[in-house]
């Protein structure tokens, strides 16, 4: 039969008879069904692996400087050897990675500032400058080094070019690396120090995990723990305070599918009352500080003023907002309810309305995920004084209760936006009054941050292991088989 034949027969014949017509991505029943679990392996192990290595590489782990190049610019570069008041220094090149030699004038001290203004001009970048007598005891400023702005290069300026210029915080040439701080402290002291930090995440579990069950979220222990980690983790590594907590949302609204907005809710609500009790703890202690300075007009007893102001204005403005929340007559003469009516995205909001309406049900709930709260700025408290005893810094026990609460409060609600950090600059000028040196009062800080990025790395392990992944329909179930609120679903 000739071939024409034989397609005409084909063509012709009943649909039933016809080959189904392949779907244009039919190609994808080619690849293995194992492959989501696969590519969702590697990208645990992507996120983990680089998280880690960006955070290893961002931590100062030895000694450095800055070595002024050919036109006066600064480069840090690793200490091999010398001293503050030395004459010469020793260098790692970054270049050939070779040590070379240089001497004391061509390495500055930090800058205490990011800009100065020499009048009637725009502001300049300050890069440097050069301090005279020992930086513990009220050094000097000699020259400010500037970057100019017509050639991009290094220039030094006498002091006197910048008016009403004061120095703020004098730096050290060396910057001590965590290597070396590890090195000199006290071991026992420092790995207790590191081991009481897990009380923090047990107390925010256990707080999260009530904010959740209120709502009718039977997530279990171990999986919100396990969020909580995750959660820490990202926060170590991306950009601003709460980029955790983003992803922790993002997390929680997949373990509770019908309940999406009511978890997310959950984590800003769990998020606002950490706020809050750093807030009270860190402005009562900014107040008490201040009431006990027998000079009022000094910069710690100012700075120290300005925290508890900033604080009792913050928790002004929640009460307000509490009130409010409670205060039904009050919302319809203000016309509150007239403008949430008026909003956009009902839906939504009429959910978020009804977390906040179970939240104010619960008032002993809340009360007690306020105080749980307490415990975990109070390890911070301790796990830092600790820290500090091993590093040698002579402040008192009790002054760590001061100190730490204003300083991560302040780092927490930025006052300046100027200076090396603001976490820096109240823990010297906390420090100082108790004879720590600059390099002692950098010590503590970076003690702060160095203890709470040690555990959170450790939230790394979680991300490798998963398990926070959209739960199976069985555990949907059993978490649907709470007692449910009157949250909607979402």
């Amino acid at each position: 039969m000739p071939a024409s034949a034989t397609y005409r027969r084909d063509l012709w014949a009943p649909a039933t008879a016809l080959p189904k017509r392949r779907h244009p991505f039919t190609i994808l029943r080619l690849v293995p069904k194992n492959t989501g679990k696969i590519l969702r392996f590697v990208l645990r192990w992507t996120i983990a692996v680089v998280g880690i290595a960006w955070v290893v590489s961002n931590l100062h782990l030895h000694d450095r400087i800055r070595v002024l190049d050919a036109n006066d610019l600064p480069v840090e570069v690793r200490l091999m050897s010398g001293t503050e008041y030395g004459a010469q220094f020793e260098y790692l090149s970054p270049i050939d990675g070779r040590t070379e030699s240089v001497s004391a004038d061509r390495v500055i001290n930090g800058p205490d500032r990011k800009t100065v203004s020499l009048g009637g001009t725009a502001p300049v970048q300050l890069l440097g400058m050069r301090l005279i007598g020992d930086i513990d005891k009220k050094p000097l400023v000699r020259d400010l080094l500037i970057k100019d702005p017509q050639t991009g290069h290094g220039r030094f300026i006498p002091v006197t070019d910048v008016p009403a210029y004061a120095l703020d915080i004098p730096q050290p040439r060396i910057e001590r690396g965590a290597i070396t701080m590890m090195r000199e402290a006290n071991p026992r002291l420092l790995a207790v120090a590191v081991a009481v930090v897990p009380i923090t995440f047990l107390c925010t579990t256990i707080r999260w995990s009530w904010l959740l069950r209120a709502l009718g979220i039977g997530i279990p222990f171990l999986r919100v723990l396990t969020l909580t980690m995750v959660g820490a983790f990202y926060n170590t590594f991306m950009p601003g305070s709460t980029g955790g907590d983003v992803i922790k949302a993002y997390y929680a609204a997949k373990q509770a599918p019908q309940r999406r907005t009511a978890a997310v809710m959950s984590v800003i609500i769990d998020r606002i009352i950490g706020l809050l009790a750093l807030i009270m703890l860190g402005g009562t202690m900014a107040a008490l500080q201040y009431a006990s300075a027998d000079d009022k007009n000094n910069p710690v007893a100012r700075a120290c003023l300005r925290v508890a102001l900033a604080a009792a204005i913050l928790l002004g403005i929640t009460s307000c907002g509490i009130f409010l929340v409670y205060a039904q007559r009050l919302r319809q003469a203000l016309g509150l309810n007239a403008l949430v009516r008026w909003l956009p995205m009902q839906d939504k909001l009429s959910k978020i309305i009804e977390v906040v309406r179970v939240y104010r049900g619960r008032q002993t709930l809340m009360f007690w995920t306020l105080i749980i709260t307490f415990p975990v700025h109070i390890t911070v408290i301790v796990s830092t004084m600790l820290a500090g005893h091993a590093f040698g810094l002579p402040i008192s026990p009790s002054y760590y209760f001061i100190v730490v609460p204003v300083v991560v409060l302040v780092g927490a609600i930025p006052l300046s936006p100027q200076g090396v950090g603001v976490m820096e600059a109240f823990a010297f000028y906390l420090t100082r009054q108790q004879g720590a040196t600059v390099n002692q009062a950098l010590a503590l800080t970076m003690s702060i941050r160095l203890l709470q990025i040690v555990w959170n790395l450790v939230g790394g392990l979680f991300v490798l292991r998963g398990g926070y992944q959209t739960p199976t329909q069985r555990e949907q179930d059993d978490m649907e088989s709470l007692p449910s609120t009157a949250v909607e679903p979402s």
